[in-house]
């Protein structure tokens, strides 16, 4: 499924997360399966999924609490949910940076790294065919 985003001039990232229900669980935060720790700055762009079923907001679940999905009917074991995160990133107002030629942004750990830019001061990145683009940086 495609994502635009929420603004226009910027670029969309989505972030898909897996737990496995032990059993009796009513709330998922932290690390999922494979070790990536579940953040999101807004849950109105979050999809929860139990076993492949889209839940609804504010009635199967509530994210009231920062990274967490809570308010789930007791979890099942062996259940799978699947959490989509949806969220943005701008290039703009990065001027600052392009000195350095390094664009500093946060991993889905939570971490921050960053990116060096090429020799004309463009953001390097790959698309989902694994076919290398650039973004321009404006002002």
């Amino acid at each position: 499924m495609s994502y635009i985003g929420r603004f226009s001039n910027n670029v969309a990232v989505r972030q898909t997360y897996f737990y496995t229900a032990a059993g009796s669980e009513t709330s998922l935060s932290g690390a999922d399966d494979n070790g990536n720790a579940l953040v999101f700055t807004d849950g109105t762009y979050v999809d929860v999924y139990l076993n492949g079923v889209l839940l609804v907001k504010d009635t199967d679940y509530n994210v009231n609490t920062a990274n967490t999905i809570a308010g789930l009917a007791a979890l099942s074991a062996s259940d799978v949910v699947e959490i989509v995160v949806y969220d943005i990133f701008s290039v703009a107002g990065l001027s600052s940076y392009t000195n350095t030629l390094k664009i500093p942004f946060y991993k889905s750990d939570s971490t921050i790294d960053t990116i060096s830019l090429t020799a004309t001061q463009q953001v390097p990145f790959f698309k989902s065919d694994g076919s290398a683009d650039n973004i321009p940086l404006t002002a």
